[in-house]
């Protein structure tokens, strides 16, 4: 029995797909078929490629000041962040190989900006396949790709169970992290956040920093109001949880058309778009999700 992965999209939820896999290697279960959307195709392309290691090292040692440094925020395109500054940071950690040969199937999802129809990745680079497969709308710029404007995956397909069955899985594993976020845990003021971050920085780091980012933080137009509310949220928290939202349903509906053999649901309720910096935490949940369901589990391959 071929056993398939299925990652979904989740941002920094996403660290939660490397606890899953430890736990089901642990427990002799090694799939052959890795597939992932958005944050869950960085993580399918590390285990596929035998860099998992790496990659969890890597994520473990992120502080907040490392996140905030990987942003680089732009106010030309399709986005307010160009995300090449975190793929190079990406490429010195994994070392970027074809995906045509990978010992394990491997595929990420994206999305045609214009065709508004999925794409699927199943050859060349697979840093390339990730940064096409992570373009979360309004945050991340679109990449270009075989003449097309790719963007997120998980804007049609959060869990891609469909690719993952495509490319040979008898039997899958779907690790959905789409989940509703309760928003008196997950709201975490980003100012507040950037103020953190700052207090850490060198005077150049510290200008470096508020220049590019004085009209992207949460809450910061509302924050020189003076008619504004505590409770109020902020572009980045609205934009967040509202994909989050359409994401939750669309996987909902994708995976009751065509349902995976197991899900796994990690619990991370309280955790942010740019939480990047709890990977322990997100390791730990994703681990704990599959001990919950072990009797489910297939037997190791």
């Amino acid at each position: 029995m071929k056993i398939g992965l299925a990652l979904g999209s989740g941002s920094a939820r996403g660290w939660a797909h490397i606890g899953v896999l430890r736990a089901l290697l642990e427990r002799g279960i090694e799939p052959v078929v890795a597939t992932g959307s958005s944050t869950g195709s960085l993580v399918a392309a590390a285990y596929a490629s035998d860099q998992l290691d790496a990659l969890e090292v890597w994520v473990r040692s992120l502080t907040k000041i490392d996140v905030w440094r990987l942003l680089d925020a732009t106010f030309t395109g399709g986005g307010v962040m160009r995300g090449n500054r975190l793929m190079r940071a990406v490429g010195d950690q994994l070392e970027d190989r074809g995906i045509e040969t990978l010992a394990r199937q491997f595929g990420a999802v994206a999305v045609d900006l214009y065709a508004g129809k999925e794409v699927w990745i199943q050859k060349g680079s697979i840093l390339n396949a990730v940064r096409a497969s992570s373009g979360l709308p309004g945050l991340f710029t679109p990449t270009a790709h075989e003449g097309r404007w790719l963007i997120d995956g998980g804007v049609l397909n959060p869990v891609p169970v469909s690719l993952c069955r495509a490319l040979g899985a008898d039997y899958v594993i779907a690790v959905n992290l789409s989940l509703p976020v309760a928003r008196s845990q997950a709201r975490r003021a980003m100012p507040e956040r950037a103020s953190e971050a700052t207090d850490s920085l060198s005077t150049d780091d510290s200008t470096e920093l508020i220049a590019r980012w004085s009209g992207l933080l949460d809450n910061f137009v509302s924050s020189i109001r003076a008619d504004r509310q505590p409770s109020q949220p902020g572009m980045i928290e609205v934009m967040y949880t509202t994909i989050n939202i359409m994401q939750n349903h669309i996987s909902r509906s994708r995976m009751n058309s065509d349902p995976p053999d197991l899900e796994v649901a990690p619990r991370l309720d309280d955790f942010h778009l740019m939480d990047f910096h709890r990977a322990a935490e997100a390791i730990e949940a994703g681990y704990v999700a599959i001990e919950q369901i072990v009797t489910d589990l297939p037997h190791g391959t």
